[in-house]
C-alpha cells in the first residue's frame, strides 16, 4: 500500500508505536452531508408512490413500499442490482404470494434478515388480530422466490396496528411501532426478542418513555452493528417540527441505549420526516419527506451520507494531532477517536478506529506525484 512509503505515515507509525497511554472522555460524532435526492439518484423509485423500505445486507436488492404514496393501499416491490458497483434494474413486484390479492389490503414495511432469506412487513389482509398485523415470508435461497406469508401471533401483534418491524442482524430483536393503548402515546416502539432465530418470539415489550412520547413513534431502524437506532418521532420537543427523524447510541450490544438525539436540521425539516433507514454498509441514511399530505408533488425520498469526523481537535485538518489524540485514547471507551468500523464506533479505541484515520490521512496527505 503506498502509505507505508510516505514519510509522514512512518512519522504516524513511529507516534503509534511510542504513546500508547490510556485517555479521553468524549462521545464519538459524525455528521451528515447534503441530502440527495433520489430522484436524481435512483430514478425508478417514483415518490409519489414509492418509497425505499429496507436494503438486503448485501447491498444488492432494495426493497420498496409502493402505492399510493403513504395511503394504505401499497404492495411490497424490489429493485436489484448486480454489484454495489452498477445501477439499480427496475421494478419488480413480489407477487401475489406475498401481497394481498385485494387492491385495498396494504402491504408495508419491509424487512429483510442478514442471510437475506426471510422478510417480515405489515400488512392489513383478513385474517389478523387488528387492522394491520406483522407478517414474515421466507425462501429457500436468494434466487427463489418468497414463500406464502405467515402472520407472527399473539406475541407480537395485538388487536391495534402493528407496523413498521425492524429484524436486528442477529435475528434476535424485532422491533415496529404499535397503536395497542398501554404506551406512552399515540403510536409507541416496541420490541419482540429470542434466544436464537429459531425460538418463538416472546412477548413484546415497549422500549420505555427514553424514546417513546405523548404523542407518535415510528418506523424503528438499526444499523447493521446493532448500534444505531433511528426512528421517527411526531411533535417531539427539541425537533424541527411536523415529524423529525432522531437516532440513540449505544457503546456495545450489552449497553444500554443511550437518550435520543435530534438528526439536525440538515435531515430535519418543518415538514414530515419519516422512515430513516441505514445502508448496511454504514456509510448512507435514506429517508422520505412529506410537505403536503394532499400533493404527492411534495413527497420526496433522500440519501445523507454519513460523515465520520476525524479531524478531532477541529483545525481543520487531519494530521498527527489528531492521531497523538487517537493513540492516547487507545484502549478506552466512549472516546472522541472511537470512529470505526463505522462512524458512530464501536465502544473501544482499537486498530479500527486507526484504519479508518488512515484512509482520511491518506485522502489528505497524499504524495506529491500523485497530486
Amino acid at each position: 500500500m503506498k502509505w507505508f512509503n510516505d514519510s509522514k505515515i512512518s512519522m504516524v507509525l513511529f507516534v503509534f508505536a511510542a504513546t500508547i497511554v490510556l485517555g479521553g472522555s468524549a462521545n464519538a460524532d459524525f455528521t451528515f452531508g447534503e441530502p440527495v435526492n433520489l430522484r436524481s439518484v435512483i430514478p425508478v423509485i417514483d415518490p409519489a408512490h414509492d418509497a425505499i423500505g429496507c436494503l438486503s445486507y448485501d447491498g444488492l436488492e432494495m426493497y420498496i413500499i409502493s402505492g399510493s404514496g403513504f395511503a394504505h393501499d401499497n404492495d411490497l416491490k424490489v429493485i436489484r442490482r448486480g454489484s454495489k458497483d452498477e445501477g439499480w434494474g427496475p421494478m419488480e413486484s413480489l407477487g401475489p404470494v406475498v401481497n394481498s390479492p385485494n387492491p385495498s389490503d396494504d402491504d408495508s414495511g419491509p424487512s429483510i434478515s442478514a442471510d437475506g432469506l426471510t422478510l417480515y412487513f405489515h400488512s392489513t389482509r383478513p385474517g389478523g388480530r387488528g387492522g394491520e398485523d406483522i407478517y414474515v415470508t421466507t425462501r429457500a435461497t436468494k434466487k427463489d422466490h418468497w414463500g406464502p406469508p405467515s402472520n407472527l401471533g399473539s406475541k407480537v401483534n395485538s388487536t391495534s396496528n402493528d407496523c413498521g418491524p425492524w429484524i436486528s442482524a442477529d435475528g434476535l430483536e424485532l422491533y415496529f411501532h404499535s397503536s395497542r393503548p398501554v404506551g406512552y402515546g399515540k403510536a409507541d416502539i416496541w420490541v419482540a426478542r429470542r434466544t436464537t432465530t429459531t425460538s418463538a418470539w416472546t412477548q413484546a415489550l415497549n422500549v420505555g418513555s427514553a424514546v417513546n412520547s405523548v404523542d407518535n413513534e415510528f418506523w424503528p431502524g438499526v444499523s447493521q452493528d446493532g448500534l444505531l437506532f433511528v426512528f421517527s418521532s411526531y411533535n417531539r420537543t427539541g425537533g424541527y417540527g411536523g415529524e423529525d427523524i432522531w437516532m440513540r447510541r449505544r457503546p456495545t450490544i450489552s449497553d444500554p441505549w443511550q437518550s435520543p438525539v435530534n438528526c439536525g436540521p440538515k435531515v430535519n425539516l418543518s415538514a414530515y420526516d419519516d422512515l430513516p433507514r441505514i445502508s448496511p454498509d454504514g456509510c448512507t441514511l435514506y429517508f422520505s419527506t412529506v410537505s403536503n399530505w394532499d400533493d404527492p408533488s411534495t413527497w420526496n425520498n433522500w440519501q445523507a451520507s454519513i460523515i465520520v469526523i476525524v479531524d478531532f481537535n477541529d483545525d481543520g485538518k487531519v494530521d498527527l494531532v489528531d492521531l497523538v489524540m487517537l493513540i492516547e485514547a487507545w484502549g478506552t471507551s466512549e472516546t472522541l477517536c472511537d470512529i470505526g468500523p463505522f462512524a458512530w464506533g464501536d465502544g473501544i479505541v482499537d486498530i479500527e478506529d486507526l484504519k479508518v484515520f488512515i484512509s482520511y490521512w491518506e485522502q489528505e496527505n497524499l504524495p506529491e506525484d500523485s497530486q
